[in-house]
């Protein structure tokens, strides 16, 4: 069992409760796995700071999906050597499209009228998974509202001022992996591969049948593409 420990970093709205079946396969690795939940920090600084706690100060492989990607890149701003090893899995390293900016004022204020069921399910719903699966989208939805329309909020207003940060990444002395999913319309293909090209250590991922919430639809192929990332980081 290794000692080096694994952070994951969650997206807007989620819970570890869309990783069980990643954190069951990679604790045959090691014991040392924990999630840091981000609730109502307004500020993409915040929840860094969260992480960097959460690390104690000792390095970790952090794994961070949709918002939690970005996160560790705010983490990768200033303390870099917290990163052993980074897996991006449906993330992106570019600034916010000014479009989804422009959506986000009306999308808080929907989620704050006691709205934000109908915001998931009808608004973000089909953009978040290829397979519409009930178990799913039930998944997602009890996850929003556990959450609730003032972490939706919060979450939105932390990242929408994004700088773009590829040249993070590209001073990351750590290697990368890039998890995409082919019907990804969030952070389409597109993001994923231009991010490889730019970093010639990085491994990439992409998966058939597969929106934006891989680690759901595509569980397996996830957990396996993850296991490889982590024992490399102790070979």
């Amino acid at each position: 069992m290794s000692t080096l420990p694994i952070l994951i970093l969650p997206g807007t709205l989620c819970t570890e409760a869309m990783f069980t079946q990643q954190v069951s396969h990679l604790k045959q690795f090691t014991d040392n796995i924990s999630v840091v939940q981000f609730t109502n920090e307004a500020s993409l600084s915040e929840m860094a700071t969260k992480v960097i706690v959460a690390t104690h100060g000792q390095p970790a492989a952090m794994l961070g999906f949709s918002m939690g990607g970005i996160v560790a890149l705010e983490v990768a701003k200033t303390h870099p050597h917290l990163i052993a090893k980074l897996a991006m899995v449906n993330s992106n390293c570019h600034a916010d499209l000014p479009q989804r900016k422009a959506n986000r004022p009306s999308q808080i204020k929907q989620a704050q009228s006691g709205e934000l069921l109908s915001l998931i399910r009808d608004g973000f719903m089909p953009n978040y998974l290829n397979q519409q699966r009930e178990d799913w989208q039930k998944l997602i939805i009890d996850m929003a509202l556990t959450l609730g329309a003032d972490c939706f909020a919060a979450q939105a207003m932390a990242i929408e001022d994004r700088p773009d940060t590829l040249h993070i990444l590209k001073r990351l002395a750590a290697d990368i992996l890039i998890i995409g999913g082919l019907q990804d319309h969030i952070c389409p293909v597109a993001h994923q591969v231009e991010m490889h090209k730019s970093l010639p250590n990085s491994d990439l991922v992409l998966l058939g049948n597969c929106g934006h919430f891989s680690p759901l639809e595509q569980a397996d192929k996830v957990s396996n593409a993850l296991s490889q990332w982590y024992l490399s980081i102790n070979n």
